[in-house]
């Protein structure tokens, strides 16, 4: 299951519904953080982007007033009450390294929103629940990008900064690329569900997209 971080188990709300009102995709989410929270017997955390979304939807309004509330802003110091089960609210892929992080040893869902971090890959990385249909299997990732994320792992710990990282990433988005399984935003999000830092997921981008502009 959610096992690539560390994290017990993953959920997550896709963005892939116009007509679903952003009240009910937090529900969702909040519904599974509170049942993960009784099981574990822990206080759960919500994570945002920046302080006063969580006053604008009632859920996680309510929440809120139960549980911390942080940023990455905010850092992990602002959590006074213990770290538990985790609900990131529409991440960047900042806010998204920093839930998981928080994350670890627990739990962790996620609100998309595709104005946001695509979360594709990172739901087949981890398995995610998705909570909009909880009975269905979770897709996998195809054999060949998963191997890829598997090399691209190895490569990141520089964050793809320096010439041998990008050189080496390079060739294997390249490769990717003459399959015709370059895929950017699932390979964004199944390398970010590996830990792989915001700045390195943002390299990453820049070089996929340098890859498309060719």
């Amino acid at each position: 299951m959610a096992r690539a971080t560390n994290i017990l188990r993953a959920a997550w709300v896709p963005d892939d519904d116009p007509q679903r009102d952003w009240e009910i995709a937090a529900c969702l989410s909040v519904d599974w953080v509170r049942k993960e929270c009784r099981e574990q017997g822990a206080t759960g955390v919500l994570v945002l982007n920046g302080f006063g979304v969580e006053q604008q939807v009632p859920s996680l309004r309510r929440f809120a007033a139960e549980h911390s509330v942080t940023t990455p802003r905010a850092s992990r110091d602002r959590i006074a009450r213990g770290v538990g089960p985790v609900l990131a609210y529409v991440p960047d892929e900042k806010t998204l390294d920093f839930a998981a992080r928080l994350a670890r040893g627990s739990s962790l869902a996620v609100v998309e929103s595709i104005h946001g971090f695509p979360l594709q890959g990172w739901a087949q990385q981890l398995g995610a629940v998705d909570l909009t249909r909880p009975d269905e299997q979770p897709e996998p990732l195809d054999s060949e990008v998963a191997e890829a994320i598997d090399r691209l792992d190895f490569y990141k710990n520089n964050g793809f900064g320096d010439s041998f990282g990008k050189q080496q990433a390079r060739r294997i988005l390249q490769g990717l690329r003459s399959s015709g399984n370059l895929e950017r935003d699932v390979i964004l999000g199944a390398l970010a569900a590996r830990g792989a830092s915001d700045r390195a997921v943002r390299n990453l981008a820049k070089l996929i997209d340098s890859l498309d502009s060719h």
